[in-house]
């Protein structure tokens, strides 16, 4: 049985689905105003669903040129991604290894004692005086960190490759080599397919990175002397050695399933930069026409006139000049007059001096200013005023929630990209290490490559949380110590200390005041008083601010304080 051909209301031929029901009438059933064809707002808006490859791919090339120009030559967006380098990496990350001691059977005072020693011979690695760390021997670690993190900034990626470089006997060979993440690429840039995206070299089942087509040198550099072969010349790196040591460091968001190149976080705001680049620029130069005015002078003498008063009959090139020799003799016999300091000459009959004004509607820069900053701000998951710089509008407790909310941000980043870059490295140093004997194993515990996560256990201690209010941040701190609701072990990683350092460091200034006659109580004498949670607060010091909230007795109180004290 054949369904009747279905209408529009025109009386044309209607498209029908498989069920016979018009097409037209489907989409006006629509449950979703977002997906709805007949809004005269979303008519037109029609985009395709793509995997995250097809995304990404195509467009990874431009999107890394425009960020890093506009990084080079906007001083915004070059604040924006040096405060993201300072938030997440400071003058580097330090390591506090911790290794799983229940997953080797081992002890926690075992796992204590054997993070402490790993840790003063990494710090001799990561730190050493020649920088052997980096094959190209030019940073430390904390100078490997900070590139890396800023090539995250700059091309979505972190991209290096683990060398082994043997230089002398008392140095360990394993070196990292940072590779800009342009150079990952197709050989003889192939299309994509199956098993080859973007320089990535997958397995069969398309579901892992079993490699990386680097390019010898960058594309770019062909045209130096010597270097053309390199530039069209392609080295593939196993993403690990047949013993399952690593040969490639590879990070990037993974914002979807099957991606495996990253996408710059300056793609949502791009746009937005550039506009707001050219209207800086452009009401820059009307400040500057603004600041200037222009003289004129206006004749009511017409042109036949003109040509008539000098004797000719055409007003053409030779009239012209025959005029203003004449006008010259004439300003020449009857001195000058000046405006301003500038010289001005005696008018012609029938002529007039008038000054023009430039004028640009410049009025709501500021505004469009802020706003856009607002929005570029939000796209790269930072305040507005570590943006903008701008704290003229900021009260205490606006600052210290976006300091707060960016300091999450900055924390999740530090966590998922630098951190793993910094686990890498010390895993392939720690295999290193403990083969040549330098860091010793218990014979009952698994080897390396066995427990290799277990022995990698580790937490990275970075730059402190920044405070506005460091008093109520340290007593807020002491009152959740008390409380049993936090540890020393958190709140000194959270102040970028190691714990134990802090115990250790304590003790010895404990034991050293004491063998020189000193009380060690008494520079805590001026910390108590206001409850039990930090320091007295001296008097007149301090106050509410802005939105700041006060307990009433508690203002009676400090009142009744600093009345006496001032009696």
């Amino acid at each position: 049985m054949s369904l009747p051909a279905a209408t529009n209301p025109d009386g044309s031929p209607a498209i029908v689905l498989p069920n016979g029901t018009p097409a037209r009438m489907a989409l006006e059933r629509s449950v979703h105003d977002g997906a709805s064809y007949h809004d005269p707002d979303l008519a037109s808006w029609n985009p395709i669903l793509r995997s995250a490859d097809a995304e990404v791919l195509p467009d990874w090339n431009t999107l890394t040129a425009r960020t890093r120009e506009q990084v080079r030559n906007d001083g915004i967006a070059s604040g924006a991604v040096q405060t993201a380098v300072d938030r997440v990496v400071g003058t580097g990350l330090r390591l506090v290894a911790k290794p799983d001691y229940a997953a080797l059977g081992l002890s926690r005072e075992w796992a204590n004692e054997w993070g402490r020693d790993v840790q003063a011979k990494f710090r001799l690695f990561a730190n050493d005086i020649d920088n052997h760390i980096d094959a190209s021997m030019g940073m430390n670690f904390a100078g490997l960190q900070a590139q890396a993190y800023r090539s995250y900034m700059l091309s979505s990626e972190i991209l290096g490759t683990f060398e082994w470089l043997p230089r002398r006997p008392d140095r360990y060979a394993t070196a990292v080599r940072m590779v800009q993440p342009d150079r990952l690429s197709n050989p003889l840039d192939a299309q994509d397919s199956a098993t080859l995206r973007g320089g990535v070299q997958l397995d069969a089942d398309q579901a892992v990175a079993i490699g990386y087509h680097i390019r010898n040198a960058h594309e770019s550099d062909a045209f130096m002397h010597g270097m053309g072969n390199r530039a069209y010349s392609w080295t593939y790196v196993p993403t690990f050695t047949p013993w399952g040591r690593r040969r490639v460091v590879h990070l990037f968001d993974r914002e979807q399933p099957d991606q495996h190149r990253g996408k710059t976080g300056f793609a949502a705001v791009l746009a937005d930069m550039r506009v707001i680049k050219r209207w800086k620029r452009s009401a820059l130069q009307a400040a500057v026409i603004n600041a200037m005015y222009a003289a004129v002078i206006e004749s009511e003498m017409p042109g036949d006139s003109v040509a008539a008063a000098v004797g000719g009959q055409q007003l053409d090139g030779t009239t012209i000049k025959a005029y203003l020799a004449e006008k010259r003799k004439y300003n020449d016999s009857n001195g000058h007059a000046t405006f301003n300091g500038g010289r001005i000459t005696h008018l012609l009959p029938g002529e007039k001096f008038k000054l023009l004004a430039a004028e640009h509607p410049s009025a709501n820069y500021a505004e469009f200013e802020s706003a856009t900053l607002r929005h570029l701000a939000a796209g790269l998951n930072m305040s507005y005023e570590e943006v903008s710089r701008d704290y003229s509008r900021t009260n205490y407790s606006s600052a210290r929630a976006a300091m707060a909310q960016g300091w999450r941000f900055f924390a999740g980043r530090r966590v998922h990209i630098i951190k793993p870059f910094c686990t890498h490295i010390y895993a392939c140093w720690l295999e290193e290490a403990i083969s040549r004997g330098d860091v010793d194993i218990p014979a009952s515990a698994p080897n390396f490559q066995t427990a290799k996560t277990a022995w990698c256990g580790s937490e990275w201690i970075g730059a402190p949380r920044e405070h506005i209010d460091e008093l109520k941040e340290k007593q807020a701190r002491a009152l959740g110590y008390g409380m049993f609701t936090t540890h020393l072990e958190r709140e000194c990683a959270e102040a970028g200390m190691d714990w134990q350092d802090v115990l250790e460091q304590r003790a010895y200034e404990h034991k050293r005041m004491l063998e020189l006659g000193l009380d060690p109580n008494q520079p805590m004498e001026l910390g108590r008083g206001v409850g039990r949670t930090g320091p007295k607060q001296a008097p007149g010091d301090g106050g509410a601010t802005d939105d700041d909230t006060t307990n009433d007795n508690t203002g009676t109180a400090n009142a009744r304080e600093r009345e006496e004290a001032a009696a």
